[in-house]
C-alpha cells in the first residue's frame, strides 16, 4: 500500500474584471511557488473562482503563501487533504 500524498486545494474567487490577471497571478506565482515537486491541476468557474489543486510528488505538504493583492473578492482559502 502507499503512502497518501499530501494535496492542496486552493480557491479564490476573482474581483470584477480582474479574473485574467487572478488566473495570470496563478499560473505564474502561485504554480512557480509550489515548484517542480507538485502535480498542479487548474478549474475555474463561470463565476470567475478559481481553483489550483496540487499534489506533492515528494510528501512535502505544498502551501502557496503569496497573495493576490487587489485581485480577489476576499482572501484565497486553502485546504490540506491527502490523495489515496
Amino acid at each position: 500500500m502507499s503512502t497518501p500524498k499530501p494535496t492542496l486545494m486552493w480557491e479564490a474567487a476573482a474581483n470584477p474584471g480582474r479574473y485574467a490577471q487572478l488566473l495570470a497571478w496563478v499560473r505564474a506565482t502561485a504554480a512557480a511557488e509550489l515548484g517542480d515537486s507538485t502535480d498542479i491541476r487548474l478549474y475555474s468557474s463561470p463565476d470567475d473562482r478559481v481553483v489550483l489543486i496540487a499534489t506533492s510528488k515528494n510528501h512535502v505538504r505544498p502551501r502557496i503563501r503569496s497573495e493576490p493583492t487587489g485581485l480577489t473578492r476576499r482572501p484565497p482559502h486553502q485546504w490540506m487533504f491527502h490523495r489515496h
